[in-house]
C-alpha cells in the first residue's frame, strides 16, 4: 500500500532534514570510530544475545557500518518487492533498482520474534527516525510490531531535536548511537 499524501509542510520539513543530515554525514569525520562502538553496543545488547532472528541491512556509505555483524547466521536482509519489504537470507546479493544491495532470493523467511536493526538519517529522543522516504520500514514495523524489538543505529550527528512525523511514522524501541566522538560538540 502506498502512503497517502499528507501535509505538504511536513513533507517539505522531512525533505529539508534529509538534505541537512546527508550533508552532515558526508563530512562527518568519526564514522569508523562510531561504527565500531555501535557494533560493540549491539553485540552487548541483551536483545541481540537472545535473538533467534536478526533483521539487519547492508549499510550505505552514509549509514553506520554494521558489516561486522552480517556474517551472523541469524541475519536476514531486506528485499523490496513492489511496495513491500520482506526479509530473506543474504547468501547471494544483487543491486536493487534503488541502488542498494539486497538478497537475490525473493523467498521470505518466517520467524516468531526478531531484533530489527534499522538504518536512519535522523532520530530524536522519542525514538522517531527519518529514513530515505520510501516508508518501507514504517509499514513493515506497523504490520509486525507484535513480533519485533526495533533498534535504530545512528551516528551521533544524526540526532536532532524533533523528527517531523506523520501518523504512519513508527517510533523505535531503542536508538543505538555512539555516546560521543572526540571533538564532536553535538554529542
Amino acid at each position: 500500500m502506498l502512503r497517502r499524501p499528507s501535509d505538504p509542510d511536513i513533507h517539505a520539513a522531512k525533505a529539508l532534514l534529509r538534505r541537512e543530515r546527508l550533508s552532515a554525514l558526508r563530512t562527518f569525520p568519526f564514522r569508523r570510530e562510531e561504527s565500531e562502538r555501535i557494533v560493540e553496543a549491539i553485540r552487548n545488547l541483551d536483545e541481540y544475545k537472545r535473538a533467534g532472528t536478526i533483521l539487519a541491512f547492508i549499510p550505505l556509505k552514509s549509514e553506520v557500518d554494521i558489516s561486522p555483524l552480517l556474517d551472523d547466521p541469524r541475519i536476514l536482509l531486506p528485499k523490496v518487492i513492489g511496495n513491500d519489504m520482506i526479509f530473506a537470507r543474504g547468501d547471494r546479493l544483487v543491486k536493487s533498482g534503488y541502488g542498494v544491495m539486497e538478497p537475490e532470493s525473493g523467498e521470505e523467511i518466517q520467524y516468531d520474534h526478531a531484533l530489527m536493526l534499522t538504518p536512519l538519517l535522523a532520530f530524536d529522543d522519542e525514538g522517531f527516525r527519518l529514513g530515505r522516504g520510501g516508508g518501507y520500514y514504517d509499514r513493515y514495523i506497523a504490520e509486525n510490531r507484535y513480533r519485533l524489538f526495533t533498534a535504530g543505529v545512528a551516528y551521533s550527528v544524526s540526532r536532532v531535536e524533533r523528527v517531523p512525523r506523520e501518523p504512519f511514522d513508527q517510533a523505535l524501541d531503542l536508538i543505538i548511537s555512539s555516546p560521543c566522538s572526540p571533538g564532536n560538540p553535538d554529542s
